[in-house]
């Protein structure tokens, strides 16, 4: 029998993590912050201090109110805030105004901007060639507010986030959202007291994933993305990047901000096969797990490195409610046969993670990764993609 026969009968699966996780038919506010609104403890804390999880859901639902009295629903709203609280404060409240948004912590180029197509801007000064009116958050804040009427559409696009392929843009609902949040709180065991350092803004696939698990279970979000960042103090239990940023951590400067002890691992987004050594330098030089986290932004997360059952060659196995399957590389149809008998093929991937409308072949997404799975669940990814029946 195969390897990847055995890995069928006998792919282990962490007792503490559901293989298939609940998502509730509810709003992306609604099992975050909403959900936390009446607690007293500290969501985000950022350079401007710390904001509660009621503080936080008071003045997102009040930020929502003012937007409706400016866009119609589906309005395309540009948010660029530098300041972390004032940047989830209006991304909640515009998920919850159902506005499409382009969430970004910098001014980005004219170009950009333009692309997105907005048709307001949100930011804290004037920009040059604005391709739209802009506002000040302030200004929106001082609107006529308007309440919600009507129930929510889960399924209505709510973020813009940049194609794998740089060219054109992939649409966030409250579903996917959601469905995100529930799985990375599952896989990753946030719970009330843990801390999650985010290095990089939730502008990101895997940033926004991991800040929506640790909100939704009740954690507490350190802004470590900013100008002046907040000092994380001498213990954190999650710090997330992406890989490059974790691999400049190798020098001091890269490392310069980080707490001494990270307790449960520093996870590192891959969208790719990684470098194992570096994996390995970088837990030698942290003194803590290198965890990894992988998908694009039209997939959400796929496969993850479980905190307690991890291989660091491995790129982790699939996330809770994320099923994978072997394509032909060749024209992406899937195989008949399951990994058992290939030794390396393209993944395939159907995963409620994924925003609605991405391009699938008989209801699979094309990857472009190359993998083989190991006797217990593993999978390996690689760049070559040759096909090989064993």
């Amino acid at each position: 029998m195969s390897k990847g026969a055995l890995g069928l009968l006998a792919a282990y699966w962490p007792e503490d993590t559901p293989r298939y996780a609940h998502i509730p038919l509810k709003t992306i506010g609604d099992v975050t912050i909403y959900r936390h609104g009446a607690a007293d403890r500290a969501a985000l804390v950022s350079a401007s201090g710390a904001l509660t999880y009621g503080v936080l859901a008071e003045r997102s639902r009040r930020f929502a109110d003012c937007l409706r009295g400016r866009v119609k629903r589906a309005s395309r709203v540009a948010i660029l805030a530098p300041d972390a609280a004032r940047m989830l404060v209006a991304a909640f409240g515009a998920f919850d105004a159902e506005a499409l948004i382009f969430l970004s912590e910098k001014t980005p180029s004219a170009q950009a901007l333009q692309a997105f197509e907005p048709e307001l801007i949100i930011a804290p000064e004037a920009i040059a060639g604005a391709p739209a009116p802009l506002v000040s958050f302030e200004e929106v804040e001082a609107s006529e507010a308007k309440p919600p009427t009507g129930r929510p559409d889960i399924r209505t696009p709510l973020m813009v986030l940049a194609a794998p392929d740089g060219r054109g843009e992939v649409q966030h609902s409250h579903r996917s959202l959601v469905a995100s949040a529930v799985s990375t709180e599952h896989f990753y065991m946030f719970a009330e007291e843990i801390t999650l350092l985010m290095v990089e803004p939730p502008t990101r696939w895997y940033t926004l994933a991991l800040m929506l698990g640790a909100l939704q279970r009740g954690a507490t979000v350190l802004a470590g993305w900013e100008e002046n960042p907040p000092a994380p103090g001498e213990r954190v239990d999650y710090v997330a990047c992406g890989w490059d940023r974790a691999v400049g951590m190798l020098d001091e400067a890269g490392a310069r901000g980080l707490p001494r002890r990270i307790a449960a691992g520093l996870i590192a987004a891959i969208e790719g096969p990684f470098s194992v050594s570096r994996r390995l330098r970088l837990a030698r030089k942290l003194g803590c797990d290198i965890l990894t986290l992988f998908g694009r932004s039209d997939t959400g997360p796929l496969l993850a490195s479980h905190p307690g059952w991890f291989l660091n060659e491995a790129a982790g196995i699939p996330m809770p409610n994320v099923d994978l399957r072997p394509l032909n590389p060749a024209d992406g149809t899937p195989l008949n046969i399951g990994w058992e008998v290939v030794e390396r093929a393209e993944i395939g991937a159907k995963s409620a993670l994924a925003p609605a409308g991405a391009a699938t072949i008989e209801g699979w997404l094309r990857t472009g990764v190359m993998a083989e799975v190991d006797p217990t669940g593993f999978y390996f990814l690689h760049s070559q993609p040759p096909l090989r029946m064993v």
